[in-house]
């Protein structure tokens, strides 16, 4: 279901491009905490990180996207500062030409 700004549901109507954003820019308005991910199990964290490297290579990822992403990395590199291999595991992820196929 689909809440309006004031929490009102909105009726099963397809809406417009223009609608769900002027819709979802109203729910934002009214998210005043900030949101705080984790905790994470070490493993998780560096999945984390895989997974935003990864999508960071499609060339269409706008700025926006692409800073989050970095800046979640970078946070899962500041948690392991004191595990060089997974460190170095972390860094290989940012050069594709260690990807491994499946």
């Amino acid at each position: 279901m689909i809440l309006d700004g004031k929490g009102r549901p909105v009726p099963d109507v397809p809406l417009t491009e223009a609608q769900v954003l002027e819709l979802l820019a109203a729910e934002l308005q009214t998210q005043t905490s900030h949101m705080v991910l984790g905790p994470f199990e070490p493993t998780e964290a560096l999945m984390i990180a895989g997974l935003l490297q990864l999508a960071m290579r499609h060339p269409d990822l706008g700025v926006p996207h692409r800073e989050l992403a970095a800046e979640i990395v970078d946070a899962v590199r500041e948690y392991f500062h004191d595990a060089p291999t997974a460190l170095a595991v972390i860094d290989r992820g940012d050069d594709p030409t260690q990807d491994m196929p499946r």
